[in-house]
C-alpha cells in the first residue's frame, strides 16, 4: 500500500513542479501571441532532464512515504 502511496505522492509533486516549470517559462511571451505544441514538447516530453525529475519525484515520494511507515510502526 506505501508503494501506491509514494507513486501518489511523488505524481502530485512532479504535476506541481512541472506545471509551475513550464508557466515560468512561458511568461516572458506575449499573451495575445499562440503557443506552439512543438515548443510545449520541447520543454517537457522531448526533454531528458523532464523525464529524470519525473523518475526522481517518483522515488522521492516512495521514500517518504515507506519512511512514514515504517516510524510510525516502530
Amino acid at each position: 500500500m506505501w508503494i501506491i502511496k509514494g507513486v501518489l505522492l511523488g505524481l502530485g509533486v512532479f504535476l506541481v513542479g512541472s506545471i509551475v516549470y513550464v508557466v515560468g517559462k512561458l511568461r516572458p511571451l506575449e499573451a495575445d501571441k499562440a503557443t506552439s505544441v512543438n515548443l510545449l514538447l520541447s520543454l517537457t516530453a522531448s526533454n531528458l532532464w523532464f523525464w529524470v525529475a519525473f523518475a526522481a519525484a517518483v522515488i522521492a515520494g516512495c521514500a517518504v512515504v515507506r519512511y512514514l511507515a515504517t516510524a510510525k510502526a516502530g
